[in-house]
């Protein structure tokens, strides 16, 4: 694929939440290791939380409950924050430049992680999109997505409502695994359910919920067994995050339709 050439950006892209992941053989909340990845996040992030969930973990002996520390930085007025556990760290933002920009502020967290807390190998990486499709008032989601990825028609007549559809596809990539979702219907979300209240950042997109909308859904990954890893360091990092990026952006624009590109986002 060319980088750019057959995808130029859009100026009123829908986009409302990409997330870079990296999970990493877990590491020990170790408190001086912790306060100088705080002094780190500091130069940008001015929000921290911190607590405790409960994780969940099967085994031999049945089911554990253990205690899963995690921290949360944020930085609302840029749109930017990240989701730290002790086995995964994950960088969001509802105010994404081009890819290089976003990798750019990504890898600089990842930097930070692994001259702090040293997790010991890699995972996985993955790379997430979500996009809000709002038609205007007179026009339909079939304007603006690829009529497979939307509810079947008929089960809709006589005036009834589809309130959801999801529609789900994976794919093998050489990059890893991509998985395209499309949630469509008068739901009113603006990205997955999954995500929401994940990262608490404001939305450029508004999204009523009187009319169908689509959220859209490019999940990118690579990932290796627990029990096996790489070496975790920024460059493979890097090389993982980058692979990832060509095939959702691509996939983003075979599920759109010409007339949303150019005439509603462009």
């Amino acid at each position: 694929m060319v980088r750019d050439g057959g995808y130029p950006k859009l100026e009123r892209q829908p986009l409302t939440l990409v997330l870079a992941e990296f999970r990493f053989g877990r590491v020990a909340f170790e408190p001086a290791a912790l306060v100088a990845l705080k002094e780190r996040m500091a130069r940008r992030f001015t929000d921290v939380t911190e607590g405790v969930a409960q994780q969940v973990q099967l085994g031999d002996a049945g089911v554990t409950i253990m205690p899963a520390p995690y921290v949360i930085w944020r930085a609302p007025e840029a749109g930017a924050a990240v989701h730290l556990e002790v086995d995964r760290i994950a960088y969001a933002t509802t105010m994404y430049p081009r890819f290089e920009g976003f990798a750019k502020d990504c890898l600089a967290v990842v930097e930070a992680l692994v001259e702090t807390l040293c997790p010991p190998s890699l995972h996985r990486v993955g790379l997430r999109y979500n996009d809000a499709v709002v038609p205007m008032p007179d026009e339909l989601l079939e304007h603006y997505v690829a009529a497979p990825l939307l509810p079947f028609s008929p089960l809709a007549a006589d005036g009834d409502m589809v309130m959801r559809h999801l529609s789900e596809t994976v794919v093998q990539t050489t990059a890893g695994a991509l998985v395209v979702r499309a949630l469509a219907g008068v739901h009113g979300l603006g990205m997955m359910p999954d995500l929401l209240g994940q990262f608490d950042l404001p939305l450029k997109v508004e999204v009523p919920n009187d009319r169908p909308v689509a959220v859209l859904d490019f999940d990118h990954y690579w990932e290796v067994a627990e029990a096996e890893g790489v070496p975790f360091d920024v460059d493979a990092a890097r090389s993982r995050l980058d692979r990832l990026h060509e095939p959702a952006r691509e996939a983003f624009w075979k599920v759109t339709t010409e007339f949303a590109r150019t005439q509603r986002w462009n």
